[in-house]
């Protein structure tokens, strides 16, 4: 029941994400991060049960990224990205000229993300936010 509650916040949050950049919408640097964030919204919560199942220990997402699309919506493209052993996430994106780092950080049993974004101007105030972090808490 958790994990259900779990995966319906995280499609809410895509939802919010996709809802956000309409079709004839320009996608910009800041738009593009916030999709970035919520299309691996997923494999954060997978990393994170990981991390908390086996503290110290490298995670099994680790190599290259693989974003699967959510639902109907378009794989997300990036140029590079990687899941590093201790689970951080990194993208890099040449089109939108912008690096994102999604960082897990277990404490107490919990996990909470950091996200850096370089560009600073293209952070989306999602990245790495207390809401983010309350919906990907221990699920």
């Amino acid at each position: 029941m958790l994990m259900h509650t779990m995966r319906m916040r995280a499609t809410v949050l895509m939802a919010a994400f996709a809802a956000a950049c309409s079709p004839v919408a320009e996608v910009t640097p800041r738009h593009y991060v916030g999709l970035v964030v919520g299309h691996s919204s997923p494999l954060k919560i997978e990393i994170a049960k990981a991390l908390i199942a086996s503290p110290g220990k490298p995670v099994l997402q680790a190599g290259p990224l693989q974003l699967p699309p959510p639902f109907s919506l378009a794989p997300m493209k990036f140029d590079f990205g990687w899941v590093t052993a201790g689970g951080a996430i990194m993208i890099q994106s040449t089109k939108f000229a912008v690096i994102v780092l999604q960082e897990p950080m277990l404490d107490q049993g919990k996990v909470t993300w950091s996200c850096i974004v370089h560009p600073a101007e293209a952070k989306p105030s999602l990245c790495g936010s207390d809401y983010q972090n309350g919906l990907l808490q221990n699920k």
